[in-house]
């Protein structure tokens, strides 16, 4: 795709290999001014946003014209402060940093464990690395958390959108893998990356779309946009038609916003214009609005942007450090010092990367042609439940089938590939090591030969009896290649899976009635009529067992090694009650979408569905009733402690705990 450079890029020849190529030269001033216009103009428009953004989305239109609230430094924002985050460890691991980074910068730096946040760094605290980690029984793999991080990211890249691109896979993995929120923030990134090269909206578009598959929902929302304001649809028009198409009640849905940020976008007149549209649109306001903020940043930097807009928040970012929503946080939070250090930064990068870009502080150089590259192929080829080791001078790749939990009702399967990339032949065995009761199918060494660049295939299948399974399970793959340096050991974790026992359906009845199952009482036998059966994670699992409705009861045990105040959710699209230890503790209070979140003190997830019980030390129980309201119905159980440092009272993962046996067992 080739789009009319209109700022800092000139031509220069530079014969390589006989070839032509393109060297894009950058004038300083001019860049420092377009990144400081990318943060003034993220700070604006999630300011303005965050007024308005719920936990569900509405049909009617906002009235936007001003800020709500203006508070010094804009309202702390994560999809302002946790790019700080990531600066930081880019600072500290270089420019080659990767998922694994992140992921260690998530548990260094990041307190947040709300929606898609919490359920990834449980999973990265049990010891599942990226994508799997973002991949794993997450259900908001789909919502805004990593789109709104891109601008860092096209910031240290610039003039780069495929390297920008990759940079912001390697950050939406850890918490989004496999969901569409990772073509959100490489769409994001790749335009960001570009509009330091050119002003001309669609052109951006159309090369951030050629980054994305085709058949994905946030492909088809963006398209939709376009399409739309090509064919002359007044923007409200547009807005609806978005709606409907890509509707989903969660408020952070990524297919939804992304439509709405082009809308913004295309239809807006100037910088205020653009950033109220898009928060008048609706759903998640704060995040569409900043992302537009900082893109017309970036085109007209900040000397461009409307001091009416900018003067009120000042120059320093507000962030949720004092009161627990980051920690260890060293990057610059005042948006002069932030700017001078992505801007020495981003010298690192394309060096490091050995990218045809130099930096000068002559004048601008004058208008050309720049061609980007267009498609990412190594996107396509990418497997959410793949971890991916460079370890021994060979690639090894360990991929979970469906999800990474171990069952005591059936084996996990997994696939373990290693490619040869030298020219001769090799011979490896391998070998699993795996935790105390675990066994392996098949159960002996394995070879395989691999040509030159080929790759070779292990299956396995792990089984596990309930006794012997734990929150965490952590065994290795042990790989030899003849005549070759020891390989080291290749992690392979299962989380535990959860255990029920689960009622037969009690055709039409209700909440309310007397089923004849002893709901104030605790189990120290199997209920009469229950089955028992496993879950690999939050997900319940009861879509197509209410027929034509009723009651479904679901019991859980566990046993827990402390006695602590629990966050307990059972968010569901239908009604329910829930008991603790034979104690009745909460009931649905209106019907509201699903949340499946770790809970929150103060907002207590949906609103609807979750309150707090004292678990003791020793065995707990959990009795749920659930009645559809809904069809298909969808339920999830999460668990949290309540946080000891963290304000914002977000619930945090719970561990030294059993989930895999019932009282009857343990007790034999």
């Amino acid at each position: 795709m080739t789009i009319i450079g209109q700022f800092y890029f000139a031509k220069m020849v530079d014969v390589v290999l006989g070839e032509i190529r393109m060297v894009f030269i950058i004038n300083r001033a001019e860049f420092r001014d377009k990144v400081m216009g990318c943060w003034l103009g993220k700070n604006a428009g999630g300011t303005l946003g965050d007024y308005y953004e719920e936990k569900y989305g509405q049909d009617e239109l906002f009235d936007v014209s001003w800020y709500k609230d203006i508070p010094e430094g804009g309202i702390p924002n994560d999809d302002l402060e946790m790019q700080l985050v990531w600066l930081q460890k880019i600072l500290e691991k270089g420019p080659g940093l990767t998922a694994s980074d992140l992921g260690d910068a998530w548990l260094e730096c990041i307190a947040y464990n709300f929606d898609e946040y919490g359920l990834s760094k449980t999973n990265l605290m049990k010891g599942l690395a990226p994508p799997v980690c973002g991949w794993h029984n997450n259900s908001f793999k789909y919502c805004m958390g990593s789109p709104i991080r891109s601008e860092i990211w096209a910031c240290i890249a610039p003039g780069c959108p495929d390297l920008a691109a990759w940079y912001a896979y390697q950050d939406a993995i850890v918490d989004h893998g496999g969901g569409e929120s990772v073509y959100g923030e490489i769409f994001n990134a790749a335009i960001e990356s570009a509009a330091f090269a050119n002003k001309d909206k669609v052109a951006l578009i159309e090369l951030g779309l050629s980054y994305i598959p085709e058949d994905s929902k946030v492909y088809g929302s963006i398209k939709t946009a376009l399409d739309n304001w090509r064919a002359g649809v007044d923007w409200v028009t547009n807005r609806n038609e978005v709606k409907e198409k890509f509707f989903h009640p969660v408020a952070q849905s990524t297919p939804i916003n992304m439509g709405f940020q082009i809308i913004g976008w295309l239809y807006g007149e100037d910088f205020g214009d653009t950033l109220c549209k898009a928060v008048a649109c609706g759903w998640d306001t704060d995040c569409t609005a900043a992302t537009l903020g900082s893109i017309w940043g970036i085109l007209h930097g900040a000397s461009g942007l409307p001091q009416k807009w900018i003067a009120p928040l000042g120059d320093n970012i507000s962030t949720n450090a004092t009161i627990g929503g980051l920690k260890n946080l060293t990057a610059p939070t005042n948006i002069q010092q932030l700017t001078e250090t992505v801007c020495a930064l981003a010298e690192r990068v394309v060096k490091y990367w050995n990218r045809d870009v130099i930096f000068t502080d002559d004048c601008a150089p004058k208008q050309l042609d720049v061609t980007f590259p267009s498609g990412l192929s190594w996107l396509a080829e990418s497997h959410p439940g793949t971890i991916i080791h460079n370890l021994g001078g060979f690639i090894e790749e360990l991929t979970y089938h469906d999800h990474a939990a171990i069952r005591g009702d059936k084996p996990s399967k997994i696939t373990f590939s290693i490619t040869n990339p030298h020219p001769e032949p090799v011979d490896f065995t391998l070998s699993p090591i795996l935790p105390a009761g675990f066994v392996s199918l098949p159960s002996d060494t394995q070879s395989r030969k691999a040509d030159p660049g080929q790759k070779v295939r292990f299956e396995l299948e792990i089984s596990a009896p309930a006794d012997a399974i734990l929150e965490t399970n952590k065994g290795y793959l042990v790989v030899e290649a003849k005549n070759y340096p020891a390989i080291p050991a290749i992690p392979l974790v299962f989380v535990g899976a959860v255990r029920w026992m689960v009622s037969p359906l009690f055709k039409g009845a209700g909440l309310n009635d007397d089923l004849g199952v002893k709901e104030d009482s605790i189990f120290i036998s199997p209920p009469a009529g229950f089955t028992d059966e496993w879950r690999a994670g939050t997900e319940l699992e009861l879509a197509g067992r209410f027929g034509e409705g009723g009651v479904i009861y679901m019991l859980h045990q566990l046993y827990s090694e402390w006695e602590d105040d629990v966050l307990i959710g059972v968010s569901n699209n239908g009604r329910m009650k829930f008991f603790v230890n034979g104690d009745f503790i909460h009931e649905t209070k209106e019907v509201v979408p699903v949340r499946a979140v770790l809970g929150n003190k103060n907002a207590l997830g949906d609103l609807s569905n979750y309150a707090v019980a004292k678990f003791r030390k020793g065995w707990n129980q959990i009795l749920i009733k659930l009645k559809q309201e809904n069809t298909p119905h969808e339920a999830h159980l999460t668990l949290g402690k309540l946080s000891s440092d963290c304000s914002l009272n977000h619930g945090i993962p719970l561990f030294d705990i059993c989930r895999s046996e019932f009282i009857w067992e343990r007790n034999k």
